[in-house]
């Protein structure tokens, strides 16, 4: 199954490295509720049925098997018809055949970086409390 998927190199804004596995899932927790909120008013858009925005939803943050705290922000379920609607978010963002491509999830993506840094920030100074 294809998902969305927004990375951030930690490195880049922790040189020494985050060693607080809780404080790196918490912070990864607050940058996805931004970007969810985000790519479901983008979402909001491309409305028929609401259903494809209402699937949007954070994946439980983790740490994977390289040691990296990871979450996920993806279109879950399927609409009325049973269509996936991850596969109705890849039809419109890249097209098809007959059917123009419509960016909208690398534009939320784009436009909620700065936003994500911010609520990541905000965690770990007030865990560090700076």
């Amino acid at each position: 199954m294809a998902s969305f998927s927004f990375n951030f190199e930690l490195e880049k804004f922790f040189p020494d490295g985050i060693k607080d596995e809780k404080l790196a899932l918490d912070m990864i927790s607050a940058g996805q509720e931004i970007l969810q909120k985000n790519i479901q008013n983008a979402t909001r858009k491309h409305v028929r049925t609401g259903s494809m925005a209402n699937s949007v939803k954070c994946s439980k943050p983790l740490i994977d098997k390289n040691g990296d705290a990871v979450g996920r922000v993806k279109f879950y379920g399927t609409d009325e018809d049973g269509m996936l609607n991850w596969y109705k978010a890849i039809y419109i963002e890249y097209g098809t055949v007959t059917q123009p491509a419509r960016p909208f999830i690398r534009t939320a993506i784009r436009s909620s970086e700065s936003r994500v840094k911010a609520a990541m920030q905000k965690v770990f100074d007030r865990k560090l409390k700076f």
